[in-house]
């Protein structure tokens, strides 16, 4: 075995799970938008949460409360790393992420974000670790933080995020 693999190993991927409605819930501006349109302040969530996925390089899935009838999952915008679940009426959100949780072949890579006590025992017994929705907020901070870099770095260091790559003649000297 090569011995750079032993003192440097990849880096697994974490998996983040989030409740979904709690994080609707513990969020004021979207707990807001709750009130008037459910839809939107979920796809609000999704949005939100975008971020995260391009920082951060997790796998990350949000669980919703279905309503009505069978489950659906897809993935966000294509993108296979990040997957929407709205659950069956019959199971519900909290026991999609119990189910996860129990048949997770590392449970150690998971992260379940919630503020509700019982998944976040559920997560501790099969091996997961938490996060507060307070917390998953400063990880979405730090994340836009690290983008905000990386695009800076990209451009030298100068003019921000958008400076202007196209370079104009200098008007006055083409008068003299």
């Amino acid at each position: 075995m090569n011995s750079l693999f032993l003192l440097n190993p990849p880096k697994m991927q974490e998996h983040l799970i989030i409740d979904g409605n709690n994080a609707l819930h513990a969020i004021p501006e979207l707990s807001k938008e709750l009130t008037r349109d459910r839809n939107l302040a979920r796809d609000s969530l999704i949005r939100f949460l975008e971020p995260i996925h391009a920082g951060e390089n997790c796998l990350l899935t949000v669980v919703f409360d279905g309503r009505g009838g069978k489950g659906r999952i897809y993935q966000h915008e294509g993108n296979k790393n990040y997957t929407i679940i709205y659950s069956s009426s019959v199971q519900g959100a909290d026991g999609v992420i119990e189910r996860m949780l129990l048949a997770a072949k590392f449970p150690e890579r998971i992260a379940v974000a919630t503020n509700d006590g019982l998944i976040r025992n559920c997560a501790y017994e099969a091996g997961a670790s938490t996060m507060r929705i307070e917390e998953l907020i400063k990880k979405l901070d730090g994340a836009i933080d690290r983008i905000r870099i990386k695009i800076n770095n990209k451009q030298g260091g100068k003019g921000g995020p958008l400076a202007n790559k196209i370079q104009l003649p200098d008007l006055n000297k083409e008068k003299s």
